[in-house]
């Protein structure tokens, strides 16, 4: 560490030290920690309770938000007020294994030095976001601008950002979408108070992947009425079009309608907005995505007696493909409120938050294309315990399931903590049975939760945490196990020769990095009977890793081969259990388990023999039936195999009996449809 006389020396050297150089060094490093904020080798924390902090001095963010940069790591927006004037648009980066991209303190949105507000970002193509917010640099009524970055912090566009917006009167909700070939559309409501016969107005502004404005300043008018519209969403098409959503009120009641714009800006559905959900209820929101089946899936919460969330399937034609005004998405019992929609190709996945009295519970399930739920018939509990958990976000883990995250209050603490699960493609809990903290620190106030993927099957957490009196930006990342600390992948033991190989993959290695195999035998498999028999260190980061092991054990039969990871930091993981037969060691007649086990096809049983001799096999089902029997085939001294077919068999249990002389052994095998 440098004390100021060090500094001073490096900058004015004494005369003939000749290392006036010192000086750029200096200026270097000086520049490094600003442009870092003091934090460019920030990472991920292992513990949630402690979780990552992201942005350095912060002041009281808000509107904080995170997008996906289609490489694993994440764009984050916020606004806060720095300068003690007015609040400004910040953005920063950061890859996958939680380090920023630039400077750790956020960078600008745009050098225009007014208030800004109300981010909201896509990204379209890799390592690029482009944000849409309200800039008042120039005008006090605001303008709607737009700015392309880069994950190293540039600009792609004008530094100011570019004006999208026209003189149509006062600005309303707005949305943000971009398409596969690189075009950015934006969708936002004026209100002109001078026209009463036609005070809202949804405008259509197109931007290509370089920056340039299509058409008039301000866009098309897409859609008007003297109705009060919100909340509108865009979705293109990916023909250089779009279909537009939007809530309208009619009769006091809220509507959802929608229309497809062609590449040229006309309408393709008709003159008249398509209804979708109907008149008979009022919708208080809704979720909307598009699949690759030429469909978009849209589903809304109702106010009835109770609060209901109905869904459809539109077609690209404009046509609803299931019960017009929506199909009721669940039966359970209680309000069921705020909708989250996934797709991703046909797979159709539904979260909502389930609420019975003073306890609130987070559900998921997922469609057919016709509308038939596939998991349980009201839905999957992604957790469900006494408290509230509620205010659910979805994204995808890459092998069509789901990763839901949710404000949880299930223990008595003043403050909500963030929990998430891991739903499988079948609808299974993959993670702790009532989900993982994820973060978890004691009382302190968190808000603007979002959660991205980490194109692994795994998902990183963007969050604000009030700790110490001061609300800063925090992170936390959970790998597809479930985990904190970099997982295992690919696992697996295998004979070779007279050893074993145990082989195995890290992702994401953090730090320095441990690996103890273990063995254990089948006749002491309990969790103390593992035995240590060889360790390997790693050091450094690394995206993967490939390490192997040989071992010749010193049993005879079936073995079994773990692996447990922990790092430097005490976090520990342990592999999936690989099962094997070792004969190598015998002395003496050993009959292996049959591997595969259980098996729908063919399976293959090892049967070592210290000299060779004649041995009869025999197969039952569960009812001690002969099934098949194998009489008098000659062993060679050593490993032999045998093969056996489920051919013809139910599934089910069944046994073998090996019977060689006096020696006899019998083992169950399991028999499955697939």
């Amino acid at each position: 560490m440098l004390i100021k006389q060090d500094f001073l020396n490096l900058i004015y050297p004494k005369p003939g030290t000749g290392k006036s150089f010192r000086l750029w060094i200096c200026l270097i490093i000086a520049a490094i920690v600003l442009l870092s904020g003091g934090n460019i080798h920030a990472q991920w924390v292992n513990n949630p309770e402690q979780n990552t902090r992201i942005a350095v001095d912060a002041v009281n963010p808000i509107n904080i938000s995170s997008i996906d940069d289609q490489k694993g790591g994440a764009f984050i927006l916020w606004e806060e007020n720095k300068d003690k004037q007015h609040n400004d648009i910040y953005f920063l980066h950061l890859d996958g294994n939680g380090k920023v991209s630039f400077r750790a303190d956020g960078k600008k949105i745009s050098v225009l030095n007014g208030a800004k507000s109300g981010p909201v970002a896509v990204s379209n193509s890799p390592n690029t976001a482009v944000v849409v917010y309200k800039d008042f640099s120039r005008n006090k009524s605001g303008e709607l601008c737009v700015q392309k970055v880069l994950s190293n912090g540039n600009y792609l566009w004008d530094s100011r950002g570019l004006q999208i917006s026209g003189a149509e009167g006062e600005l309303g909700d707005y949305s943000i979408a971009g398409d596969k070939r690189g075009n950015i559309y934006v969708s936002y409501l004026t209100r002109d108070i001078n026209h009463p016969a036609e005070q809202y107005k949804i405008m259509l502004q197109k931007i290509t992947a370089n920056g340039r404005v299509l058409g008039a300043k301000g866009g098309i008018i897409a859609f008007s009425s003297p109705g009060s519209i919100t909340q509108p969403i865009i979705i293109p098409d990916q023909k250089g079009g779009v279909f537009l959503f939007w809530l309208e009120n009619q009769n006091n009641k809220s509507i959802i309608y929608t229309q497809r714009i062609d590449s040229t800006g006309n309408p393709v559905w008709g003159k008249k907005p398509l209804n979708i959900s109907g008149t008979a209820r009022s919708v208080i929101s809704y979720s909307v995505n598009a699949t690759d089946y030429s469909s978009i899936y849209i589903a809304w919460q109702v106010q009835n007696k109770d609060k209901d969330i109905y869904h459809q399937l539109i077609s690209t034609g404009g046509k609803v493909l299931w019960d017009a005004g929506g199909k009721l998405a669940t039966s359970l019992k209680g309000d069921q409120v705020n909708p989250q929609v996934l797709t991703e190709d046909s797979t159709i996945i539904l979260s909502w938050t389930n609420e019975v009295q003073k306890d609130r519970n987070v559900y998921i399930q997922k469609y057919n294309q016709q509308g038939k739920p596939l998991w349980k018939n009201n839905g999957q509990p992604v957790v469900d315990l006494k408290g509230a958990q509620f205010g659910q976000k979805l994204v995808t883990d890459g092998k069509g399931g789901a990763i839901v995250s949710w404000i949880d209050r299930r223990v008595d603490s003043v403050k909500a903590n963030i929990y998430a699960q891991r739903v499988t493609t079948a609808g299974k809990i993959s993670w702790a049975v009532s989900g993982i903290p994820v973060a978890s620190r004691k009382n302190t106030e968190k808000s603007y939760p979002s959660m991205v993927s980490d194109k692994r099957g795994g998902a990183i957490f963007i969050f604000k945490d009030r700790r110490d009196g001061k609300g800063e930006i925090y992170g936390q990342k959970v790998f597809n196990t479930g985990t904190y600390i970099s997982q295992l992948i690919g696992f697996n033991a295998e004979v070779i020769e007279d050893s074993v190989k145990i082989s195995w993959y890290s992702a994401n290695e953090l730090g320095e990095t441990q690996y103890d195999i273990e063995r254990t035998s089948q006749s002491d498999s309990s969790s103390t009977g593992w035995e240590l028999i060889g360790t390997l260190y790693s050091e450094g980061e690394s995206s993967a890793k490939y390490f192997e092991y040989y071992d010749k054990p010193h049993v005879a039969g079936t073995v079994y081969y773990r692996v447990i990871q922990s790092d430097d930091k005490g976090n520990f993981q342990p592999s999936d259990v690989a099962k094997l037969v070792f004969l190598e060691s015998a002395s003496k007649i050993v009959v292996g388990q049959n591997t595969p086990n259980p098996f729908s096809g063919e399976t293959q049983i090892e049967v070592y023999v210290p000299e060779e001799c004649d041995v009869t096999i025999e197969f039952f089902n569960s009812r001690v039936e002969e099934v098949k029997r194998i009489d008098n085939t000659h062993f060679h001294a050593g490993k032999n195999k045998v093969k056996f077919s489920a051919s013809g068999l139910q599934p089910g249990i069944y046994f073998y009996k090996v019977q060689i002389g006096d020696f006899v052994d019998v083992k169950k095998m399991v028999i499955t449809n697939k």
